[in-house]
């Protein structure tokens, strides 16, 4: 390889590296948002749950936070692909967005778990327990980096990350007690998908499993407002049979 291919295999190296700068967390950012879920397959839709992603200026420990809350109450029909009841909640920095901690509690019928992830910056480790019911919980450790996050922590991270068209960063998602090696790209502005607002779409694709439980569900597509609330517009996943959908309610 000549110095030449170096330099530029570099160069692209630290682009997808590089953290996007961050945007101010403006007063109309806070709030809550709620959503339809609606499940498509072979051309018929039909609504499956109702969600709410709640975000907040807080305290934790005596110390100040972000909280990002997100709740969904599923039909018996997406029973088949999750919990009929999801809950999770996320506490991170207000500098910088960056993961604190982060619980997911688990129900199946009447026991219950949970999945927790405990981010230590000054010991440079992620600490999480994956207590699944009827079975042992799992506890692991992941490296500390800036690059490693849960999924709602995630969706914060796109709200409030300001990324160029084609710009593409790489990163990990823990989910149910793995680290899931993702990369997260921005696709620009899509007047089509929300034609009353000015959105943008993100794209994530993981690697290795898929977001339900199944293992479906690789790709998630992302859309945010590019008003100062930055309100996550919707959200779509491919389950492989079918097409899941969320769309924010008017």
């Amino acid at each position: 390889m000549t110095v030449l291919s170096i330099a530029i295999v570099s160069v692209l190296f630290q682009g997808l590296m590089s953290a996007p700068a961050m945007s101010a967390v403006a007063d109309d950012a806070f709030g809550t948002v709620d959503y339809e879920v609606r499940y498509n397959l072979a051309g018929i839709t039909t609504k499956v749950a109702d969600a709410a992603i709640s975000f907040e200026s807080t305290e934790r420990d005596g110390q100040p936070v972000l909280h990002a809350h997100a709740a969904i109450k599923a039909s018996a029909v997406f029973q088949l692909f999750m919990n009929a009841e999801y809950i999770a909640d996320s506490y991170l920095t207000p500098e910088g967005i960056a993961p604190i901690y982060y619980m997911n509690p688990i129900k199946k019928g009447k026991k219950t778990g949970k999945f927790e992830c405990i981010y230590d910056k000054t010991g440079k480790t992620i600490s999480s327990v994956f207590d699944k019911p009827s079975s042992k919980p799992v506890s692991r450790s992941f490296p500390y980096d800036n690059s490693t996050m849960d999924l709602l922590s995630l969706i914060q991270y796109v709200r409030f990350h300001d990324m160029k068209a084609g710009e593409a960063v790489s990163l990990h998602l823990l989910m149910a007690g793995d680290s899931v090696a993702a990369t997260l790209t921005c696709e620009g502005p899509d007047t089509v998908r929300f034609p009353g607002n000015e959105a943008v779409r993100f794209h994530i694709k993981m690697i290795d499993r898929g977001l339900m439980e199944n293992g479906s569900g690789d790709e998630l597509t992302v859309w945010r407002s590019t008003s100062a609330d930055r309100k996550v517009l919707g959200l779509e996943t491919s389950l492989g049979k079918g097409l899941m959908t969320v769309s924010m309610k008017e």
